[in-house]
């Protein structure tokens, strides 16, 4: 008797459509940490559980690949086809003999010394930037790197600038990577 009462409420349980919903719940957001694993950088507002508790993401399906060495290689093949591209070069915002304790780190005051200029992407830019890189190594290994940022994060490393004393040059040089950071993944 005791048995087929508590059947009777795990049956009436399993029909309750709040309990469904819970249920229906918790997968979505099992589903969301299983996306956020393979999208680190998903923002609040980049996904959101609907009225029948089903997740609904606005990020692209398949998780972010590394980077490998040809990933932009069709960007720097020779293509007779397109012309030669200028680009304007942006002036320097403090040489390093001036005072730098007041450089510009706001992103509006950076976009006004820019013009306000997008990103340019041209495959020609890009040929051309990837020979500058080269040059300025000196034959020491390069490595691109893609980082995808939320707001309001650190991405995960710092930099350390170090001058060299025999050449006088300047190097920028990676100090640490944060294991959890972004950079760490």
């Amino acid at each position: 008797m005791h048995t087929s009462q508590d059947l009777k409420s795990l049956i009436s349980l399993l029909e309750d459509p709040v309990f469904r919903s819970i249920v229906t719940i918790q997968d979505s957001l099992i589903e969301l940490n299983t996306q956020l694993t393979h999208h680190p950088s998903i923002l609040p507002g980049d996904f959101d559980i609907n009225i029948s508790g089903q997740l609904e993401l606005s990020v692209p399906t398949t998780p972010v690949q590394p980077l490998g060495p040809n990933m932009y290689q069709d960007l720097y093949q020779d293509n007779s086809e397109q012309e030669d591209q200028r680009v304007p070069v942006a002036p320097l915002l403090h040489s390093s003999s001036e005072d730098t304790s007041a450089q510009v780190t706001s992103p509006s005051l950076v976009s006004e010394v820019m013009g306000g200029m997008p990103p340019i992407t041209t495959p020609t830019y890009a040929k051309e930037f990837k020979k500058v890189i080269e040059a300025a190594a000196k034959g020491r290994q390069i490595f691109t790197v893609q980082l995808y940022k939320p707001e309001g994060t650190s991405l995960g490393f710092s930099v350390v600038g170090l001058r060299s004393k025999d050449k006088n040059e300047v190097g920028i040089f990676l100090q640490e990577i944060q294991p959890n950071g972004i950079a760490g993944w």
